[in-house]
Order: structure tokens, then sequence, then C-alpha cells
């Protein structure tokens, strides 16, 4: 039982640790808003990866799999981010966002992590992937009542990551001067808008299959 956890929570953290928009998001709101501004980002996408997995496990899998489900969440995800993006490029261009934006209550920030993530199709292609192939693994070792375990584990191994991430950011922000908190701003900007601009292009290809 506890090896089916611990494998679950390396294959979260493997998951969640690679530079995205939620960890990019996470940090840019953690340091300017402190540790529960960030956690609660990540917390919100937790979330939506919870359904993509219920998609995928209650037998869904040929609807979520399907390019006409798949444009529209690609373009909502390009939106989320191009206005993430543009807001935080302007805000440090700008200096007020930085110095003078109010501190968003957490009902908004969970809903800005849930936003970006269930506007992600590649979290119903890891479901549908990687996911998949825990669940088959967990079942051939423990039976049918491994395969919660397993995945129970990824979603604990993930918030553990978002947990990590939001700490370090809150840690880092007494060593992070306004000056450069707007260099963080804006590149994390612009990061946000390369990734909407990867959404826009993936939403695009989905729409031309149709």
């Amino acid at each position: 039982m506890l090896e089916l956890i611990a494998q679950g929570m390396g294959v979260g953290v493997a998951l969640a640790a690679p530079v995205g928009p939620i960890n990019v998001e996470i940090v840019r709101r953690g340091l300017q808003n402190g540790f529960a501004a960030g956690w609660l980002v990540g917390l919100g996408a937790v979330s939506a990866d919870a359904i993509y997995c219920v998609l995928v496990v209650s037998g869904l899998t040929p609807v979520a799999d399907s390019a006409t489900l798949r444009a529209p969440l690609y373009l909502a995800g390009a939106a989320v981010l191009g206005y993430l993006g543009l807001a935080s490029v302007r805000g440090a261009l700008t200096g007020e966002a930085v110095l003078t934006e109010a501190r968003p209550t957490a009902r908004r920030s969970y809903a800005t992590g849930f936003l970006m993530a269930v506007a992600n199709p590649m979290g119903i292609v890891y479901w549908l992937s990687i996911g998949a192939a825990l669940v088959a693994s967990a079942v051939e070792r423990a039976g049918r009542g491994g395969a919660p375990l397993l995945v129970g584990g990824v979603f604990f191994g993930i918030v553990c990551w978002v947990t990590f991430l939001s700490g370090l950011t809150q840690g880092g922000r007494r060593f992070v001067s306004t000056k450069v908190l707007r260099w963080i701003t804006g590149a994390s900007g612009i990061l946000l808008l390369v990734f909407g601009l990867y959404f826009l292009l993936q939403g695009a290809d989905d729409i031309g299959a149709w």
C-alpha cells in the first residue's frame, strides 16, 4: 500500500515540476501576494486534473479525446493565458500591477488555477496515456483496490509540489526588490503569452481536423 502511494507521489512530483503556465503563475502570484495566493492557484489546477481523471476513468474517453472538445478548450486556454500574460507585461512596464495590485481573494486565485488547467486538453492526454498505464499497473500488482491508492498518490504528490514551490517563493520574497519583481513579472507574462500562442495554434489545428 505504501509502495503504491510513494510511487504515485513520485510520478505526481515529476509531472508537476517542469516549467509550465501553472508553475509560472504560482511563482508570479506568490512573489506579489504571498504563499496563499500561489498555493491556491496550484490547488485550482489540481481540481481540474481531478475532473479529467474522472472523465477518463468513468469511460468517457471517446468524448474527452475528440478534436471537437479539444479545440474550444485550447482556444479558451489561449484566451485565459493571453489575458494573464498581457496584464503581467503591462504591469511590469508601468509598475502599477507590481506596486499597487490589490491582494487577490482566495476564490479568485483558485479560479485562475482551475481555469488555466481545465482549458488545457493536455490534462486529458495525460490521463489517457500515463494515467491509464498507472492504473493498469496498480490493478496488476494489487487488484482493483490498488488503483485509487496510486492515483491518490499522484494527486498528493502534485499538492506536495505546489506547496513546496509556493513555500520556496514565499521565502524568496524578502530577497526580491521591486525592480527585480518587475522583471520577473514581465518575464512571467512573456512565458504565459508563449504558452497561450501554443494553445492557439493547437486549437487551430484541431479545428482544421473537424
